[in-house]
């Protein structure tokens, strides 16, 4: 099996940064292509009763701290002479759509990383890792 198409859902984590690292070192293993993709969250953005002018503005500063976490990850395929692919979704189900950008591009292997949050999370997956590899079309792999 080969894996010419590679997905990699960052949130920024040290776990996802695992996950990346592992996405570079098969790709150059298997001639392949990185899709990096990051989804922002709406729904966590506040209420009804918040002005939506101050929604946009969060947003516009998560989207520019996400950017600059690519260029990091952009630096890091480079040197390995890796192709890759930026994409920042903003989302209000972060597992749907990943699970959408992987089918809508035909990726081959969905590479992300696990992270607890608390001390109870870490015995489990977590959420979103969790739903992708109970929704994904393609194989994935899961990083500790």
């Amino acid at each position: 099996m080969t894996f010419k198409k590679i997905l990699v859902p960052y949130d920024g984590s040290v776990s996802s940064l695992r996950a990346f690292n592992k996405a570079v070192e098969l790709a150059r293993q298997h001639d392949s292509h990185i899709r990096v993709v990051s989804c922002l969250d709406i729904s966590n953005l506040g209420g009804w009763y918040i002005d939506k002018r101050i929604n946009k503005d969060i947003m516009r500063k998560a989207k520019k701290i996400t950017e600059e976490l690519f260029s990091k990850l952009e630096s890091i395929a480079k040197k390995n002479s890796v192709p890759i692919e930026f994409k920042i979704i903003e989302s209000g189900n972060t597992v749907k759509s990943i699970i959408s950008f992987a089918e809508s591009k035909k990726i081959d292997l969905l590479i992300m990383g696990s992270s607890g949050r608390g001390n109870f999370d870490k015995i489990l997956l977590g959420s979103v890792s969790n739903g992708v590899m109970q929704k994904a079309k393609c194989p994935v792999l899961i990083i500790k």
